[in-house]
């Protein structure tokens, strides 16, 4: 009972923060639409802005845990790359609260989020350097620096996020993506055959 309620009070912060924002949710309209005390509320977090942060929390981990299970099922290093490509795309346009943090700004909602944020490059920046060091052992990508490697295609990744998730239509993000994966994958120049 305990964790249904739980999950019903955050199930409805993480659909009002998204439509209403940090500033203009409140908690007691949290606890009417979940259709709990407020002093229920108050046996699980200490203020709005714990609620915001686990919400945070909890939207990083689906989307990791979803995007982790897409590379997952492919078979080879390039396969892999692309899978974790398209699935975070797929998932973060539902990370509703992300996406807003984004668009508002890390920093200027509260200081932690901007460390709960930097733990979801984080863990997509492992995801990618485990696919390209596995290419690399396999002799399918040559990089000099995995490490580096995979700090910069998260970071171009993440360049592009609020703008296509926001702006583009699916279609048109999967264009991008292939078009960004063929770059990624061949290059620019071409080369000339021997």
């Amino acid at each position: 009972m305990k964790q249904e309620k739980l999950e019903s009070i955050l199930d409805t912060a993480k659909k009002m923060f998204a439509r209403y924002g940090l500033q203009k949710t409140t908690l007691d309209e949290v606890a009417r639409m979940a259709r709990v005390a407020k002093a229920t509320l108050y046996n699980y977090f200490e203020n709005k802005d714990e609620v915001y942060l686990e919400v945070l929390r909890r939207e990083i981990a689906d989307v990791i845990k979803q995007v982790s299970l897409s590379v997952e099922q492919a078979a080879s290093p390039v396969d892999k790359l692309r899978a974790f490509v398209q699935a975070k795309f797929r998932y973060m346009k539902y990370a509703s609260n992300l996406l807003n943090l984004d668009r508002e700004g890390v920093d200027k909602l509260l200081p932690k989020t901007a460390e709960i944020h930097d733990s979801l490059f984080k863990k997509e920046a492992e995801i990618i350097h485990c696919i390209l060091d596995r290419g690399v052992n396999e002799g399918v990508f040559r990089i000099k620096d995995v490490f580096l490697t995979a700090q910069a295609i998260g970071y171009a990744l993440k360049g592009f996020e609020l703008n296509w998730l926001v702006q583009e239509s699916e279609e048109k993000i999967e264009q991008y993506l292939d078009e960004l994966m063929s770059i990624l994958f061949y290059g620019l120049i071409h080369r000339k055959r021997s």
